[in-house]
């Protein structure tokens, strides 16, 4: 079977935030939650995961001390990005096709901070509309400056998804953002793709 291979580069052009919950939150989750429907989480995910931070606060997955992305993180922003493009170039199902066809390499993508750098943290509120009516409440996560980057590989499986067409879909996925608080412009990305 044929495979097409492109490497990408994100140069993040606003700050981008941390998803994960701390480890303590993270393990009590997947226990009731997933674990219970008879799935896992990987033991490499879960020690990557920071079990000294503030409760409530969201933060990146780290190798000796770094940050990291999961391929399936990166992959999660471009099938968000192939929901909302579906039919694209005429492609029907494109998340479908996405999460079948779309690979990134390798598992643990490190995320390079700007030599000066560090994590920060934002605070920030969080408003929802509730049964009860209207709720405020704080958040707080790690935060990685502009000019953060990372880079990967990307395999796609013969199919209807090209260059064009995860070229379109990084384009908005540049405007959109990666991580937490994506309306709020943290995120935002520059990137390079090549064969």
């Amino acid at each position: 079977m044929e495979i097409e291979k492109y490497n990408l580069e994100i140069i993040f052009t606003t700050p981008v935030l941390g998803t994960q919950p701390q480890k303590d939150v993270a393990s009590e989750f997947i226990g009731n939650k997933f674990l219970d429907n008879g799935g896992k989480m990987e033991s490499d995910e879960l020690e990557s995961l920071d079990s000294n931070l503030e409760k409530g606060t969201t933060a990146f997955y780290k190798l000796d001390g770094k940050p990291i992305f999961y391929d399936y993180q990166v992959k999660g922003f471009l099938k968000e990005a192939g929901r909302t493009f579906n039919g694209l170039d005429g492609v029907k199902s494109l998340r479908s096709k996405i999460d079948n066809m779309v690979f990134f390499k390798p598992r643990q993508i490190l995320i390079q901070i700007p030599d000066g750098k560090e994590i920060e943290y934002l605070e920030r509120p969080l408003r929802a509309e509730t049964a009860q009516g209207p709720r405020v409440g704080l958040a707080r996560s790690e935060m990685l400056p502009e000019g953060t980057k990372f880079e990967c590989k990307i395999e796609v499986y013969r199919s209807q998804i090209n260059y064009d067409i995860l070229h379109d879909l990084l384009t908005y996925g540049a405007n959109k953002g990666i991580g937490q608080w994506r309306n709020g412009g943290y995120g935002r990305f520059d990137f390079t793709l090549t064969k």
